[in-house]
């Protein structure tokens, strides 16, 4: 089991997920928000790892193309040390492992499933994008796009 949500940081600093978000992002280049994944059970990203989401939603379709390459990807996230890597364990399964700090937390899931949660949950957080930045539409279109590319690669 796989589960993405992505929210937004008000203005306030309380956490509104993505598609019930209703207010003016205040700085398009800098858009504060979290990812939440828990994978198999374990919560691996939390709201406490807030970061730029626009851009970490950008990283991680990156880890995506890469492992899908390679079967090993790892990145950093925008502005703070924690870091995700995915890395092949057999047949059709991945590790997703998250070291943040003194804190590692990882959990074994089958590829097809955690690919399609992500591309799902990215979809849905750039159509959102593309409504609430609209100055930005064409960038979320090219990562829906990329988005796409990898779900379909995986059927």
């Amino acid at each position: 089991m796989v589960s993405v949500n992505s929210f937004l940081k008000e203005p306030g600093g309380s956490f509104v997920p993505v598609g019930q978000a209703r207010f003016r992002i205040p700085d398009p280049d800098y858009i504060e928000g979290a990812l939440e994944l828990e994978v198999g059970g374990v919560p691996l990203i939390s709201v406490a790892d807030w970061d730029y989401v626009d851009q970490l939603w950008s990283y991680l379709i990156n880890v995506m193309e890469e492992y899908s390459q390679s079967g090993v990807a790892s990145t950093r996230f925008p502005d703070q040390p924690t870091k995700l890597t995915l890395s092949k364990q057999g047949n059709n399964y991945l590790l997703v492992r998250v070291d943040s700090g003194e804190k590692s937390r990882s959990s074994a899931v089958e590829e097809g499933e955690f690919f399609g949660a992500l591309c799902e949950s990215g979809d849905l957080f750039f159509r959102s994008m593309a409504r609430m930045v609209p100055e930005a539409e064409d960038y979320y279109v090219s990562e829906r796009e990329r988005l796409r590319r990898l779900r379909d690669a995986r059927r």
